[in-house]
């Protein structure tokens, strides 16, 4: 499918749902959309089409903050390690990608992704994608949250991550 007839539909699709959806301009990708307040307390998510891929990619990132990582690293390690590792069996129910930087013990930033092929690509298809991601992402928050006592709108407040690195958040 030809990349601006794709990102036109699918940035029609998004404002359909009310989504916020603005565009970055970035020479490693075919396009990238942003969608703004994705589940609401500024979170962001990202729809990028990389060059010569099939596939789009659909990511949530999720930064957590220095006085939540002081915190953290008080817990014991076997009991974080039970958390997290808890946590990442959850995940697969959802049927996304995840990912936790630099290490699952002190996650700092948590990424949730999927892809859709370009041949599958309907509207009902992406949208489905896109609210697993959507929903693993508020499972992990969720979960930050009630295990470690936290409001997850102060304490696990995800961040867009800036893509200005020359590659995709989620690539």
């Amino acid at each position: 499918m030809v990349p601006n007839l794709l990102k036109t539909k699918i940035k029609a699709w998004l404002e359909n749902e009310d989504y916020a959806v603005s565009e970055r301009e970035e020479p490693i990708s075919e396009f990238h959309l942003v969608i703004s307040n994705f589940h609401g307390k500024g979170t962001f998510a990202d729809i990028v089409k990389l060059p010569n891929k099939e596939f789009v990619i659909l990511g949530s990132a999720l930064q957590n903050p220095p006085e939540f990582m002081k915190m953290l690293s008080t817990v014991p390690e076997q009991e974080r390690s039970d958390f997290f590792n808890q946590v990442q069996r959850d995940l697969l129910k959802f049927k996304v990608d995840h990912e936790f930087h630099p290490n699952k013990l002190l996650p700092e930033r948590m990424i949730i992704r999927d892809v859709v092929y370009e041949e599958d690509i309907s509207r009902t298809g992406f949208m489905e994608h896109l609210k697993r991601v959507k929903f693993a992402s508020l499972f992990l928050l969720w979960s930050i949250g009630h295990r470690f006592s936290i409001d997850s709108t102060q304490s696990s407040t995800p961040n867009h991550l800036s893509t200005s690195n020359s590659r995709p958040p989620y690539g």
